[in-house]
This record gives structure tokens, sequence and C-alpha cells, in this order.
């Protein structure tokens, strides 16, 4: 038997192999995955709890430099002097009062900024008169260069205020593209009449100094007021943005302190300090690649363990499959072996007990198939046998039948020569078909029957028709069952030509075509409906000599030969009906 090339992948040796595999991958796979998972997952929260250290010592230092702005803001905001110096260059603008309360504002700054000089955080102070004047501490000659609060849009709150100090998140200097954090608001007259606008203002770059040492590439660091305004950000293109819904970020971290969140189509570990004091935020997004990156050669390293266990598992699974499935094989192939011709071989496969037991019984049911074989044989003969006979029992006495009552039609018509003549003709077809013990003849025996049979017919119907016969050598030569032909001659005359009252024709041809002896049995006469045929072709009872006829050719063919073979019925009303049995080969 020859073997199957490739991969059996319903063999026993495979399945062993594929599901100890299986098993040892998913095993491995689960234990590497969740392994790994929860790995990281340590890994993340113990960078997230670090992370949150460190902005929790920058939200510090930010809160001292607010609480430090808004103390520079209350220093300058109750002195009494600065007031008065104030009320009076408002009242009397000379030169006088200018230099007076220029000198002292100076001496402050020199006082406040020695007193609460921290490292290097600067503090530059804007005071704007009602009247217009201005002082900026930060100018080379100490005077307001573009603070003009009127045309700010945070001008609204400070007035709201009411004198309070307001967080102005973010102001840019459009001299020097600098942005600051402000601490703003306003300082009154004795009337409760807006008298000047005092502003603190850090340099957004000095809050940056606190914090660009633990910023990577990889990084985004972001410090936010109360309502989500970027104070200061490691990014400096988004300062003074109010870039965060601060709702939703509650939602987002809920009782956390950092969360992973998918930004632009990556992992972020999200980190956040809120300072409770200064209301300040302080937030980072770190690349969670960039934070797994120290575990990426753990996950290489396990993943190079496991195709190796891997490997060395599938090695076992298929020795031990090839070990199971041998004796399994062996039986299979012998199964597989066995056809008509090979029933008498024994089956020797042993091995494990199962096998013995299964190759005891397939010997045992080889013999059994042996005898009920024979005896089907038998059986088939024999039905066989019953059925050809009984359709050859349907031929003969229809056939006779036929024409005997010729006969007798033309002794009623007082032709008793010619009846003689047909009884004549009607012994000698007789002698030739009944005395004849054979089931097949050859095709040039069944056509000297059939001219015989048109003879006698021709009696009748005083030769109102005319039968032509055309067989070749190699045609003659060939075997088929006896009568098969004749009744579609029979049908022919009765059915097709016996209406045509003197011109009838029918052809018998018998000829080798494609490998097939093809007969075929053509009249000119009245021809059969396309109902009629298709009840024909489906086997239906069209009536009782019609179905003598041809179904008894068709089932006779079939029983000798298969249902490859048969006949094919062509026929027009009114033109003529052609039948062309398909038979083998058979000298």
């Amino acid at each position: 038997m020859e073997k199957k090339s490739g991969i059996d992948f319903n063999s026993i040796r495979t399945r062993i192999t594929l599901i100890l595999l299986l098993a040892g991958a998913l095993i491995i796979s689960a234990t590497a995955f969740f392994g790994f998972k929860i790995f990281e997952k340590t890994l993340v929260a113990e960078i997230g709890s670090n992370r949150s250290d460190v902005l929790s010592q920058i939200g510090d230092r930010v809160r001292q430099t607010k609480n430090n702005a808004f103390l520079i803001s209350n220093l300058y905001y109750y002195d009494e002097n600065l007031r008065e110096l104030m009320d009076r260059y408002q009242a009397e603008e000379t030169a006088v009062n200018e230099e007076a309360l220029m000198s002292y504002l100076n001496e402050l700054d020199s006082q406040y900024k020695k007193a609460l000089y921290d490292g290097d955080l600067a503090y530059d102070v804007h005071l704007i008169l009602e009247n217009g004047w201005g002082y900026d501490s930060a100018a080379a000659d100490r005077r307001e260069r573009s603070m003009k609060p009127k045309n700010k849009i945070w001008y609204k709150d400070i007035l709201q205020a009411g004198g309070e100090i307001v967080d102005v998140a973010n102001i840019k200097d459009p001299e020097d593209g600098r942005n600051y954090y402000c601490a703003a608001r306003i300082m009154y007259d004795q009337e409760e009449h807006p008298a000047a606008y005092l502003i603190i203002t850090v340099d957004e770059r000095k809050l940056y100094n606190m914090y660009y040492r633990v910023v990577s590439e990889d990084s985004t660091l972001y410090i936010v007021d109360g309502e989500g305004t970027i104070i200061s950000s490691s990014n400096e293109k988004i300062n003074g943005f109010n870039f965060f819904n601060m709702a939703n970020l509650e939602k987002l971290f809920g009782s956390e302190e950092y969360t992973i969140t998918r930004m632009q189509g990556e992992d972020i570990l999200f980190t956040r300090y809120r300072d409770p004091d200064s209301g300040f935020s302080v937030m980072e997004e770190i690349r969670l690649s960039t934070l797994l990156e120290p575990i990426r050669r753990v996950r290489l390293n396990m993943i190079l363990m496991a195709s190796s266990i891997l490997l060395a598992a599938a090695v076992c699974a298929y020795i031990l499959g090839s070990h199971v499935s041998r004796p399994l094989s062996r039986l299979c192939d012998f199964i597989q072996g066995i056809d008509g011709e090979h029933l008498m071989e024994k089956c020797d496969v042993g091995g494990y007990t199962e096998i013995s037991i299964l190759s005891e019984k397939v010997n045992f049911l080889l013999v059994k198939i042996q005898m009920l074989l024979e005896s089907s044989r038998q059986k088939e003969q024999q039905k066989r046998k019953l059925e050809l006979g009984f359709l050859q029992a349907q031929i003969n006495p229809h056939f006779m039948y036929n024409t005997l009552f010729s006969v007798k039609c033309m002794v009623e018509m007082n032709r008793n020569q010619e009846a003689a003549g047909m009884l004549a003709s009607f012994i000698q077809l007789l002698r030739s078909t009944l005395s004849n013990p054979n089931e097949f003849v050859t095709v040039r025996q069944e056509f000297d029957i059939l001219r015989q049979y048109a003879e006698i017919q021709q009696f009748r119907y005083n030769n109102g028709f005319q039968v032509e016969f055309e067989c070749g050598e190699e045609a003659g030569r060939q075997r088929i069952p006896k009568l098969l032909v004749q009744p579609l001659l029979e049908n022919a005359v009765f059915h097709g030509v016996e209406l045509r009252q003197g011109d009838g024709l029918i052809i018998v041809v018998a000829r080798i075509r494609e490998g097939n002896l093809e007969i075929s049995v053509e009249d000119n006469g009245v021809g059969i409906s396309p109902e009629i045929i298709e009840k024909l072709e489906r086997g239906e009872n069209v009536s009782g000599k019609t179905q003598i006829g041809i179904q008894n050719v068709k089932e006779r063919i079939q029983l000798n030969f298969g249902t490859n073979y048969g006949m094919k019925i062509e026929s027009r009303q009114w033109e003529g009906t052609k039948i062309t049995l398909i038979l083998p080969v058979l000298e």
C-alpha cells in the first residue's frame, strides 16, 4: 500500500505530539505571561510610587514659591509708608514725589530679595498706579515696560477679588517672549477706589529649573493650577494653555497616585501630585515602553527559555507518540490494505494487549466477510437471473401476441394466402428466437430476427412501410441481449408509421461510436409529445404497450451493464422519433 506523504493530522502519533506540545505551550506561555504581567504590574506600581514622591517634592517647592510670592505681595500691600507715598504722588504728580516713591520701592525690593532669596528663584515686583505710572523691579530703569492690567483677560478676576491675591497661571511678556507666574491684586485708597495694581511675577524658567533634572526625553511634566491651566511645563510650547479638565482627572485617578492611560496610540504612565495648600498639581506623563525597557531583556530571556523547553517537549512528545502509535499504525495499514483481493490475508500485528485483541477480531471479521461476500454474490446472481427472466418472459408473450393478432386480422379479412405466408414467417421467427437458449446474441443475429419480424408486419400492412437496416462488420460482431431491439421496432410500427398510410420508413442502424455500441431505431411517424418523453425518462407509466416496450429495454440494459448505459429518446411530433441504445462493446 502506498504511504501518504506529509503530516497526517488525524494520526494518533501526530495528535499525541500536538496535544503534549500544546499543553506544554499553554502551561509555559501562561506561566510566562502571567509572571511577566505580575512583574510588569509590580514594576509599574513601584515606579508610579517613586515618581509620585518626586512630584510631591517638586510640589513642595512650587508651594513655597507661591507662598513667597504671596508673602511679598502682602508686605507691599500692607506697607503704610508705600500707600502714603502712592497717595501723595497721585495727588501731586511732581518729580519730588515720584523720586520719593521710586526710591522707597527700590529700598523695599533690595531688602526683601536679601531676606527671601531662595537659590535660583527670583521675584519681580510690578506696581501700576491708577494714573498710569508704573514700577518694574526687573527693568533696568525700574520703569514699567508693558504691564497694563486693564488690557488683560484676568483684570476682571482681580476686580472681583476685592484686594485679595489672585493666581494668574501664566503671562507671556511680548518683549522677551518669556512666561511668568503671577500673584496679582488691587490696592484701594481710603475711599475704596482702585489706587494701584500690585503684581508679583516669577519667571517660568525658574520653576522649570526645579524639575528639569528629573525629566527625560520620553516624559513630560506639568505644573497646573486649580483650573487646569499650565503654569510650567517641560514642553514650553503649551505653557499658558488650559490643557486639563480637572473634574475628568479626578475621575481618571480616583484615589490613586498614578494610572495607565492611552494617548496617541501609546500606553502612558500618568502620575499626579496635588498640593492641598497651594491648589496646584504636578503631573507627569511617561511612555510605558520606556519604563519597561529594563524588563525587555528579561522577557527575551523568558521567550528563549520557553522556546527551548517547548522544543524539548516536542521531541519527547514525538518519541512517546511514535512508541504508542507504532502498533496502531501497523494495524491501520493492514486494515487499509484490505480489499476484495486481500481478504485471505491474516493480520499478525501484536504489541499492547488492546492491539492484540483488535488484531484477533480483525481476522475473525475477515472470515465472516468472506462468507458473507460469497453468499451475497450467489444471491445477487440468482436475483439477476430472476429479473432478466421476468423481463424476457414479458417480451416473449407480448411479441407472440402481437404477431398472432396480425395473423387473425388477415384471416378475418379473407386474406388466407397472406395469412399462411405470415404464419410461415412466424414459425421461422420462433425457431430463430425461442429455440436459441443463449441469453446473448450478436447484433447480426438480432438484425436477422428484426428482418423476419418486419416481413410479418409488412404482410399485415400491405407493405405500407419500409424498414432499412445498416450494420457494419465490427458492429455486427458485438453481442447484446436477445430481443433487445425488437420492442423498439414494434413501437416504431404500431405507434409511429401505422398512421402514415403507405409512406412509412423505419431505419435501424448499428455502429461503434466513442468506444460504445450504439443501435438506433428511427421512424418518420407521428412522434412523441415532450410530456410523454419526460414520463418515459422518469420511468412513469404511460400506456401498457409503451411501458412493456421501452421500459423493458431500459431495465434490461441497466441490469446487464449498469447505470452508465441506457437509451436516449429524440422526437418531434408529426415528424418522427429516434431511440438510441447505448451499450458496451462485447465481442
